[in-house]
């Protein structure tokens, strides 16, 4: 199998998860960044200037349009977040990422009615701004590996928090925290500098090479050509949470962010992880009980690390859309016990302000109203179901920005808003333009802009 097709089946397996080839459109939801829906939809980021030429001199960022004076003073506080992802904005042909396109990104989402994008800054090990602790990311030079740690002449994350605050945008930096390079690719550059984590858990371990990555029940590491979408670090090696924890604390040192987001803080599935930083369990339950709480030490401590630098900066989590499966919904699964996540325990701990339960399918129907299993219904009751166990913080459910009539995304959002919820985040950037939905979000569903709610 071929580099192109091998990353293509992984971006597939990323999203329907094991066992679920077949069904593409699979009852499970997905992750944030959904990389299937960009591989399925035909979208394509608009590309700006040439293809890998840099300009002579950096390129304008303005002139900026301040959107903060139109705040009417009588809307109601609501968190409307836009999920950026390394996808919607960046190519793999060749074309290097250009920072026009960042200032595109906030003209519409400010003239949209957002007030809040989660950028990210975090895919597989690489950086989205200028390093820091690991290398530049090859997305932002054209390739998906061969560019990794070159710099693409500006910063992204400099680019975009200027733009976006000058236009009245939080920006908040999302991170993938498990993943830690992308599979059927082979290894990642080497030597870079800084150098890539793959290269550091590899060396650095104290065990064996590949003692950092998640095992099967065999004990056999993850394999980095074989594996389906994403080669994972195990969330039981202190090291890769200390690291994890140092990256966050260098961005929210150098950087003033408003928020730091996490997704993918999670096992990849309920078969990981028997590798050697995992004691041996008899008991099933006991095992599955000291898994969580490996994540659970994770988002506290980078949790703490955001706000002994920044004490105002939101602290969020995308989050497995079921948390327990309590209503014996065929073929779906849950974040407690198939993918080790108590995301309920994070709020009632006040380790996160608030989490984003990601409540979409992979892909929409293409149907009006959209026939997947993700019906209104369930949506409304995956909404209360994480809103009662909110503890005095937030819920904002994930909704996908890629339904097929826009009647869909605006049935969601009315039903969050009835529940009680203080805002919802939208997947994302990419799916709202291919449908050309801009307009509809400013007529529709924010005609009044609206501030961000306090912190809890």
């Amino acid at each position: 199998m071929n580099r192109r097709r091998s990353l293509a089946l992984g971006l597939l397996l990323l999203l329907v998860g094991p066992g679920q080839g077949a069904g593409f459109w699979a009852p499970a939801p997905t992750d944030v960044e959904n990389a299937l829906w960009y591989l399925r939809s035909g979208y394509r980021p608009p590309s700006v200037e040439g293809r890998g030429v840099l300009p002579s001199r950096p390129a304008a960022i303005g002139p900026y349009r301040t959107y903060l004076p139109l705040v009417r003073r009588a809307a109601r506080p609501e968190f409307r977040a836009l999920w950026v992802t390394r996808f919607d904005w960046t190519r793999t042909d060749g074309t290097w990422a250009r920072p026009e396109a960042l200032v595109a990104i906030a003209d519409r989402a400010a003239a949209a009615g957002f007030n809040v994008l989660l950028f990210q800054v975090r895919g597989v090990g690489d950086a989205y701004y200028t390093p820091g602790l690991e290398p530049w990311a090859a997305h932002l030079t054209g390739t998906v590996t061969r560019t990794l740690g070159t710099s693409p002449g500006f910063d992204p994350l400099q680019v975009l928090l200027e733009a976006a605050h000058a236009r009245g945008l939080q920006v908040h930096a999302y991170l993938n925290v498990y993943p830690t390079w992308t599979c059927g690719v082979g290894a990642p550059p080497d030597p870079v500098n800084p150098p890539h984590p793959f290269w550091t858990f590899s060396r650095t371990n104290g065990v064996s090479w590949s003692a950092w990555r998640v095992h099967d029940a065999t004990g056999t590491p993850m394999n980095l050509m074989t594996c389906s979408a994403y080669l994972w670090a195990t969330p039981a090696w202190p090291g890769v949470r200390a690291h994890v924890v140092r990256v966050v604390q260098d961005l929210v040192t150098r950087y003033p962010v408003d928020g730091v987001h996490l997704d993918l803080v999670r096992y990849p599935g309920r078969g990981y992880s028997y590798d050697p930083f995992t004691p041996p369990f008899s008991n099933p339950t006991d095992r599955a009980n000291w898994q969580r709480e490996q994540v659970n030490t994770m988002v506290r401590e980078v949790a703490a690390a955001v706000k002994a630098v920044r004490p105002r900066a939101w602290v969020t989590a995308a989050v497995w859309g079921v948390y327990r499966n309590r209503w014996g919904w065929p073929g779906f699964t849950e974040g407690y016990s198939d993918y080790y996540q108590d995301s309920k325990r994070w709020l009632r701990e006040g380790w996160v302000d608030a989490l984003m339960p990601m409540i979409y399918p992979a892909g929409p129907s293409g149907d009006c109203p959209d026939r997947t299993v993700w019906t209104l219904d369930r949506f409304r009751t995956l909404v209360a179901d994480f809103l009662a166990d909110a503890g005095g913080r937030y819920v904002f459910p994930g909704i996908h920005g890629g339904y097929a009539c826009f009647q869909d995304i605006q049935d969601r959002i009315e039903a969050a808003r009835a529940l009680g919820a203080a805002g919802h985040a939208i997947f994302a950037y990419g799916p709202v333009s291919l449908r050309g939905y801009w307009e509809a979000f400013a007529a529709r569903v924010y005609p009044t802009r609206a501030p961000v709610p306090p912190l809890p």
